[in-house]
């Protein structure tokens, strides 16, 4: 596919971007009652920790991830998802809002109604995903 404009702008490289993940749609390997499911990385809204085990968040449920979020971060593409804290990252098409908190910690307001907060260590790396 090839797009023309008169130049190269943020609007424009956003549609690149959306048409390149169409393109290259990855898969993540997830369980749900010790059954592998092979998940489109696009229906994931988040991925977090709870009770020592990492879950993927969709529309549809909470799927068990054999992996580590240190090691999951690297394996995704930067430009869709935003680390968070130590123990979450999301899905950047997924995120409704950010609310600045009286303590100086982001709320996370995502599309699916869950609600998150951002830990100040990620306060820079989320304003910086925010201007993109």
């Amino acid at each position: 596919m090839t797009i023309h404009g008169p130049q190269l702008t943020p609007a424009i490289k956003e549609l690149q971007r959306n048409i390149e993940a169409l393109n290259n749609q990855q898969f993540i390997n997830v369980f749900q009652d010790r059954s592998l499911i092979k998940l489109p990385l696009q229906s994931v809204s988040r991925f977090y920790t709870a009770n020592k085990r990492l879950y993927c968040e969709t529309t549809t449920g909470a799927y068990l991830v054999h992996s580590h979020l240190h090691t999951l971060m690297d394996q995704l593409p930067p430009h869709q998802f935003l680390r968070i804290s130590s123990s979450e990252i999301v899905r950047i098409a997924c995120v409704k809002n950010f609310t600045l908190t009286k303590w100086g910690s982001f709320q996370v307001n995502l599309t699916t109604g869950t609600t998150t907060y951002a830990s100040r260590r990620y306060t820079q790396q989320i304003r910086k995903a925010a201007q993109l």
